[in-house]
């Protein structure tokens, strides 16, 4: 397994990523961890376990600040058949995640499990591996704080809310969960917050490589942050069963640890939001093939 994480900037992803790819490499599949960076950044790893349980940092060109854009980079070194594809601030909780993920998506892709969000920093658990944490408290919950003991637990004042399927959607259609973060969550983040977030992981998938590259990877027209991921989640949905992780077990867990979203409201992320819904418009068949014509091209990024 490789998994493929992209990096850029001074995110507060750097400072969790030692922890982050700790807890991968103790994972029982065994899998790599590829980091693509905009540019020659700073980072801390950890030290490489074996040939096949390691690190590998591969400098993209500065100008590469988008998740998509890195994820691509990455899976071009990646030398596993198969993908999972994260961020750098997002550690799977248990060592099974990836055993339970390979079940889940059984023999196609599996998306989106459930997400804790850890409001503290990611130094405050930086220093101890994270993959055998457990977050306890009545479920379900998506906000969580390291408390004395070292156990993290759910805000007792956070809400979720439960959007209802669309009309004329089948009968038992899961509804969609969004989550308001009590006060004391936003507080540390100031007023450019959003005033809810998805309690899963938006941007995780597991596929197959031949899969990524078949629909023509990440589009390349996505800056910045946001839309990437929907857009890819659309064309893989198109060639191959996709399965999300949230509705089959909540129990597949991983952990975020939280930080200030200063591109929400953004002309770029506007400028996504529209790409989006254009590419959408024009159905997936179009999307892949314009992917492919775009990474085949002068300044893309080919796979396999």
């Amino acid at each position: 397994m490789s998994v493929v994480v992209p990096l850029y900037g001074d995110h507060e992803a750097r400072r969790a990523f030692a922890a982050v790819a700790s807890a991968w490499l103790a994972q029982s599949v065994c899998c790599e961890v590829v980091v693509a960076t905009a540019g020659d950044l700073a980072l801390t790893v950890p030290p490489d376990l074996d040939d096949d349980r390691r690190v590998r940092v591969v400098r993209a060109p500065a100008a590469s600040t988008a998740a998509g854009l890195l994820r691509n980079v990455a899976a071009e070194r990646a030398r596993a058949s198969l993908l999972y594809l994260t961020d750098a601030d997002v550690a799977p909780l248990g060592r099974d995640f990836l055993d339970r993920a390979l079940e889940l998506a059984a023999g196609g892709a599996l998306a989106q499990p459930w997400m804790y969000r850890f409001v503290g920093g990611a130094r405050a658990l930086d220093e101890r591996s994270v993959v055998d944490v457990v977050p306890v408290g009545e479920p379900p919950f998506c906000f969580v704080r390291e408390e004395p003991d070292g156990v993290l637990r759910g805000f007792p004042d956070e809400r979720l809310v439960w959007d209802p399927p669309p009309i004329g959607a089948p009968v038992g259609a899961t509804v969609t969960p969004r989550v308001l973060p009590p006060p004391r969550a936003r507080a540390p983040y100031g007023p450019r917050s959003r005033l809810w977030r998805a309690p899963y992981h938006l941007g995780a998938m597991l596929l197959d490589h031949a899969t990524f590259d078949a629909v023509g990877g990440y589009c390349l027209g996505y800056l910045g942050w946001g839309g990437e991921d929907d857009d890819l989640l659309a064309k893989v949905a198109a060639r191959t069963r996709l399965r999300r992780g949230r509705q089959l077990d909540p129990s597949l867990n991983c952990l975020h640890f939280e930080h200030p979203t200063p591109y929400d409201g953004t002309p770029q992320q506007a400028a996504n939001e529209s790409l989006l819904a254009a590419r959408i418009a024009a159905g997936p068949d179009a999307m892949i093939e314009q992917d492919l014509a775009a990474h085949a091209g002068p300044g893309g990024a080919p796979h396999g």
